[in-house]
């Protein structure tokens, strides 16, 4: 298991002498999240690291594991990825990696021995559900934007927490220098952390669908829109879909969303901190994916309009399993049904008033409008682009 130790030094430095004028800014309340995240995270690396000596010990067989056509949904935050994965997940052939898995199991032996604690607590009266629900209490009113818990399936790209080696990063230490090359993670991390990263992020991968063979594994992480070079290389025969969501909407509850994030883990003065790094992030992801994998062939690429899929998600991943090649089971077709009635009967409660923030319509339309012209979503399919020729 690698660990970027350079890096983690330098998170470490800026927490402490660079946070002026930052939204980490060295507060009680920064100062008791920094205490127990730099006493914690050595022993969580202990933990981990005995999992995996234990699994070459007890099931080095998972070596040999494949990974058959992995499914990667990438776009912007708050682009409906969420929902989208959640529903791809409810056919039964599907697989990803849930939070306890991710932080607490990554592990084959782990994970064995976690379901054998579960198995036995149903015998007594199940605390162990009890437990969870009061754990996901305070994770559900911090993430109150989407379903989560610990019990929930998550972004696997927090798989590189474990590396320190992330974005996700962003969230908990807001320097800006120091995010902006995952931003731009195929230009400007080195070949040697790409190497480091993905290859840790594969095994992990071959991990899971040891346990959970014959699965379709698919993953969704917004920010793996910056490393789709790096996905091809490491998994050649990866599928993607590409979502995207109108600026105007996804761009203030982006920046929504990051400052939820500092304003738990410390004490900003702004309400909105760092809107400059956030619209540079989303303008990149908007572009560069489509870039990189437009040239795929069809069977391989998909893109869908947000807004197509919120008003039809059963059309929209019928045209998604049509081009890649697979079936709808009748079992998941009619969960599909279920979910398209529920989608037109949803009505967010989400409002984000772009004044606030400094912002307004007409500058979103400026940055964003040019970077959506290389979308072409045809008439016959109007939820997915063929790969523009």
């Amino acid at each position: 298991m690698p660990f970027n130790f350079r890096e983690a030094l330098t998170y470490f430095y800026y927490s402490l002498f660079r946070t002026k004028d930052s939204p980490a800014r060295l507060s009680p309340k920064r100062i008791l999240f920094l205490w127990i995240i730099f006493t914690l995270y050595p022993f969580w690396q202990i933990y981990l690291r005995l999992g995996y000596y234990l699994d070459e010990i007890l099931f080095p067989a998972y070596r040999e594991q494949e990974i058959d056509s992995p499914i990667f949904i990438v776009g912007n935050f708050r682009s409906g990825t969420t929902f989208l994965h959640h529903l791809l997940l409810r056919d039964q052939e599907a697989t990803a990696l849930k939070t306890w898995e991710i932080f607490f199991a990554p592990s084959i032996t782990y994970r064995k021995v976690f379901r054998a604690i579960i198995w036995v607590s149903r015998m007594v009266g199940s605390p162990i559900r009890w437990l969870v629900k009061q754990f996901n209490k305070p994770i559900e009113s911090y993430m109150y934007m989407h379903e989560t818990g610990i019990d929930k399936i998550e972004e696997d790209s927090h798989i590189f927490y474990h590396l320190w080696s992330s974005y996700n990063l962003f969230a908990l230490f807001p320097f800006p220098e120091l995010a902006e090359k995952y931003i731009y993670y195929d230009q400007q991390v080195s070949p040697q952390q790409k190497e480091s990263d993905f290859r840790y992020y594969r095994e992990i991968l071959r991990r899971h669908l040891f346990l959970n063979k014959s699965k379709r594994y698919i993953s969704k992480n917004p920010d793996f829109s910056p490393a789709v070079k790096t996905i091809q290389e490491f998994f050649p025969d990866a599928r993607f879909i590409n979502i995207v969501r109108d600026p105007v909407d996804m761009v203030p509850s982006t920046i929504n969303m990051w400052a939820t994030h500092w304003h738990t883990f410390g004490s900003p003065k702004e309400d909105y901190p760092l809107k400059e790094t956030l619209i540079e992030h989303a303008r990149h992801w908007y572009a560069y994916p489509h870039e990189v994998l437009k040239s795929l062939p069809e069977d391989r690429y998909a893109v869908i309009d947000f807004s197509t899929f919120v008003a039809n998600p059963k059309q929209v991943v019928e045209e998604v399993y049509e081009r890649f090649g697979m079936d709808i089971t009748p079992r998941y077709a009619w969960i599909l049904e279920r979910e398209t009635l529920r989608s037109r009967q949803y009505e967010s409660n989400h409002e984000y008033s772009l004044q606030e923030m400094g912002l307004d319509e007409t500058f979103i339309h400026r940055e964003f409008d040019p970077l959506l012209d290389g979308y072409s979503f045809q008439e016959s399919h109007p939820t997915l682009d063929p790969a523009k020729r």
